[in-house]
């Protein structure tokens, strides 16, 4: 009975560690901003926080949403708050949409498994699937691409929701696994289709899930500018060409890659110089929103 106790105990806190990991990250991301700079919107039936800001200039083209991940593989909290100052100089109103991505718990220990149960050589065997081998891929060990499709697509709703009103055009910029994820999500919701989207670098560590970013960019009912950062990591260079190949023999009408450098590493204390890298990115998707006719 203690047993029992002790193991419900137990799958009860791993059960609430999502929702505190999601409740540290709202305060986190609150914590990087002045009182009152933070907004919430619903998703699900939690909170998420966005950080708005207004174009610079008389007549906005319309929204740009830059969606920004802790993980260095994606646009920052920092790289999206560049991003959007640049953009907003030339005409657009931008929603910074920071997105938690889903990590899977680790497996509830089963009774059977437990260390003096009474049938300890029936349990070995049942244990081995969970052990991690040395040379798998960290990140998929707690990530699950089906998962996190999932609540993109509900943060995405949520912001469609949130900008039904505002007029103009609508734009989605998104890094690394983020825009491989965004990718798939609207493939699955249409209605969530932005009138066009930045890929910067997407992939997947994983080998059957990154090659699918090959085909969701070809098909998509969207304009796409297809931005590779140089050297950015092996997963996505594997698929580079092969996004580029696709799109043409897919006869893609509004579709064009460019290749940058990829200078992560440069920074600036002042805040008035943006990183290169940013700055590129920001004027290409100016001059790609520009080849669109807007």
């Amino acid at each position: 009975m203690k047993r029992q106790t002790i193991l419900l105990l137990f799958a009860v806190i791993v059960s609430l560690l999502p929702m505190t990991a999601h409740s540290n990250f709202l305060k986190d991301v609150s914590n990087a901003y002045l009182p009152g700079e933070v907004k919430t919107i619903m998703v699900g039936e939690g909170e998420a926080p966005i950080i708005e800001i207004g174009a610079k200039t008389p007549l906005p083209l319309g929204t740009a949403i830059v969606l920004t991940e802790p993980f260095p593989s994606s646009l920052t909290l920092s790289q999206g708050n560049s991003l959007a100052d640049l953009l907003a100089e030339k005409g657009w109103n931008v929603v910074i949409s920071p997105f938690h991505l889903p990590v899977t718990p680790s497996e509830p220990i089963n009774e059977d498994t437990m260390p003096g149960s009474s049938d300890e050589g029936d349990s070995a065997p049942s244990s081995q699937p969970n052990e991690i081998h040395p040379r798998s891929n960290q990140l998929t060990q707690y990530l699950s691409f089906e998962t996190t499709v999932t609540a993109l697509t509900l943060q995405l709703s949520a912001l469609n929701n949130y900008l039904q009103d505002r007029g103009g055009y609508r734009m989605v910029i998104a890094q690394g696994m983020l825009a491989t994820t965004f990718l798939s999500a609207t493939e699955q919701q249409p209605a969530l289709d932005p009138d066009t989207f930045i890929a910067i670098s997407p992939f997947w560590p994983e080998e059957s899930t990154n090659n699918l970013v090959i085909e969701t960019m070809a098909q998509a009912n969207y304009p796409v500018l297809d931005v590779s950062l140089n050297n950015f990591n092996d997963w996505e260079s594997n698929t580079t060409l092969k996004r580029k190949i696709r799109a043409k023999n897919a006869l893609k009408l509004h579709y064009r890659q460019i290749n940058i450098p990829n200078n992560s590493l440069t920074f600036s204390i002042k805040d008035i110089h943006k990183p290169p890298q940013i700055q590129m990115v920001a004027n290409s998707a100016i001059g790609w929103t520009r080849h669109l006719g807007w």
